[in-house]
């Protein structure tokens, strides 16, 4: 009986772990780093966009854990950060991949858009 109670723990532990993965659709979400695999980086072009991501994120947290900053300050602090790192990133891509990353970030604005306004319309 315990091992069956045990076993119908593990199996709810992994439906919620996998429901928060995925979207309404059952999709999984695509992160910034699935966007950039999308792209066949060479290994030098998948360290250097690593890093850069890297960095990104260290300059992210400083902003989002500085008490002292308004919730405007914050946005548009971490806008210019991601500006910048956007621009490195332009850098190390060749033309053809900037193309793929453009279509794809506009191709995820669009879902994001599209989310909001159904969550707009659930909430009213």
């Amino acid at each position: 009986m315990k091992v069956l109670q045990f076993l119908m723990v593990f199996m709810l532990i992994g439906a919620v772990s996998q429901a928060q993965t995925t979207d309404t659709t059952g999709k999984r979400k695509m992160n910034r780093w699935d966007m950039y695999q999308e792209l066949n980086l060479t290994k030098n072009q998948k360290a250097k966009v690593k890093e850069v991501m890297k960095q990104q994120k260290t300059e992210i947290d400083s902003v989002r854990s500085n008490a002292s900053l308004t919730r405007e300050q914050q946005r548009e602090q971490m806008g210019t950060i991601r500006k910048k790192y956007n621009e490195k990133i332009e850098t190390i891509l060749t033309p053809e991949q900037n193309e793929k990353l453009k279509a794809k970030q506009k191709e995820m604005q669009k879902a994001m858009q599209h989310k909001r306004e159904n969550q707009e319309e659930v909430n009213s």
